[in-house]
């Protein structure tokens, strides 16, 4: 299930896309704020865009800050994405002056005339998401080319965006969204009627935009889509699975780790489990939502698997990678679920004992079908379940850091030490660390694993090399 975070970025330099075209020397004066919510197939696909802004000269500026034009990328999977979205498309509205307001995503896809109504000059649906630099850069010469709504009710069409030259430029970690929709007809998820069919890039241009974020300074990628573990692209007249594109990467010169995304379980099979194993340059972390424990609540939900297929894929990724992190969705208050069967999720997760657990309520959709299946689950024993789910997951995390202690591991630097704050970066098993002293963002550090009573965070001790005999935690 995707995330419902969001994130404003406002450290980088793009600018107005609207105005009459300007020469060279003022193009830098415009501006640009971006607030991006939800998934990370949504957050890679806004930093495409941002890239290919930054190399046309623009400047971006804090989300909520006065700017030429604002762009509020939406999420609508969940009611709390719905809400989340309207927020921010009111601060745009109030804030934007004589700017304009562009929204696109999911609940541009959901509500288009409402999110106009709510303040959006240009609605933008998923459908033509691909086209937004394009739109943007027309309305450089006619205002009127960023008003309206571009809103197709089949969102199938949609392509992918690139990365422009200058990439991302400002994190150390990249991703590369190599998937978008989703074949799967889960009861609760609203998400092929946002984002379509499943459709996979071309393995080829996976790979050169892979070239084009190692060139640019990033050493680690990460693959993500809607439904990433149904990748199928075809490239040379053959159709390459997941497992195949991974090993295509590796021929890729400069790149040093490669990241998944959340896979989902029916879909991890040996070739892949194998291909991930054979390189210490892949990382040993799967995210695999289980969602229920309970079976009849899988077969509810529309789940192509049962608690013992889940169990079964697990412990297939721990034999065939050693040390391998992994990370589970679970959804509480699905309609039906009883105190039993809530009590069968506990007991499957104490037995597989993940690494962390990503909690969700869940969110009745317009458009599902257990929007219409009844017997709802009373709000508080939701939240009772949910705060339950809580504790197991801190003691889960606990554990799992516990075990990890004394590990050798090889980390890059993602937040260089500032304002009292220890530098930080994350292992090959997802675990974050905070070092002492300080390092550039991107420099590789080896460290010694440290556990400091802190279920989101180790410590790490600095070490000059890699211990003897080669500890499997160390990095790529």
């Amino acid at each position: 299930m995707p995330e419902g975070s969001g994130v404003e970025r406002g450290d980088e330099s793009y600018g107005d896309l609207h105005a009459p075209q300007r020469s060279e020397a003022t193009r830098a004066e415009r501006t640009v704020a971006v607030c991006s919510l939800g998934c990370r197939a949504n957050q890679e696909e806004i930093e495409c865009l941002l890239g290919g802004l930054r190399d046309r000269g623009y400047r971006l500026v804090p989300f909520g800050a006065p700017a030429d034009l604002t762009i509020v990328n939406t999420c609508g999977v969940t009611r709390a994405g719905e809400s989340d979205a309207r927020q921010m498309i009111r601060r745009a509205a109030r804030t934007r002056r004589e700017g304009r307001v562009v929204v696109t995503g999911c609940y541009a896809q959901l509500a288009p005339e409402e999110a106009a109504r709510l303040g959006a000059d240009l609605v933008v649906g998923n459908a033509d998401k691909w086209r937004l630099p394009e739109i943007l850069a027309s309305a450089e010469d006619d205002p009127r080319g960023c008003a309206g709504i571009l809103f197709d009710p089949d969102p199938t069409a949609s392509r992918f965006l690139r990365h422009g030259k200058s990439a991302s430029g400002y994190r150390t970690r990249a991703a590369i969204k190599v998937q978008d929709g989703c074949d799967e007809r889960c009861t609760y998820c609203v998400i092929p009627a946002l984002r379509g069919r499943g459709v996979s890039r071309d393995p080829a241009e996976v790979v050169d935009e892979a070239r084009t974020l190692v060139e640019a300074g990033h050493e680690e990628i990460t693959l993500t889509g809607i439904h990433t573990a149904s990748y199928a692209g075809i490239g040379e007249g053959e159709r390459v699975s997941l497992a195949g594109l991974l090993r295509r990467l590796l021929a890729v010169p400069g790149l040093g780790r490669i990241r998944l995304n959340s896979l989902e379980p029916r879909w991890v099979d040996d070739e892949l489990l194998q291909t991930i194993a054979g390189s210490p340059r892949f990382c040993r972390h799967l995210h695999l939502p289980l969602q229920s424990g309970d079976a009849a609540i899988l077969k509810r939900m529309g789940r192509p698997y049962g608690p013992h297929d889940y169990r079964r894929v697990v412990e297939a990724a721990r034999r065939a990678i050693p040390g391998v992190a992994i990370g589970a969705d679970v959804m509480v208050g699905f309609p039906g679920e009883s105190e039993e069967a809530f009590g069968r999720t506990l007991r499957l997760l104490e037995e597989v004992r993940p690494a962390y657990l990503h909690i969700f309520g869940y969110s009745e959709r317009p458009r599902t079908s257990a929007s219409r299946l009844g017997d709802p689950v009373p709000r508080g024993v939701a939240k009772d379940r949910s705060r339950a789910l809580s504790i197991l997951d801190d003691g889960l995390r606990r554990d799992y850091l516990k075990r990890s202690d004394g590990e050798f591991h090889e980390i890059r630097i993602e937040g260089s030490a500032r304002r009292g704050r220890p530098a930080q970066g994350v292992t090959d098993t997802y675990i974050r660390v905070s070092v002492e002293g300080r390092f550039p963002d991107g420099e590789r550090v080896g460290v010694i694993l440290r556990y400091v009573d802190d279920p989101r965070r180790m410590a790490g001790e600095i070490q000059s090399g890699r211990p003897p005999g080669g500890d499997p935690g160390a990095g790529a």
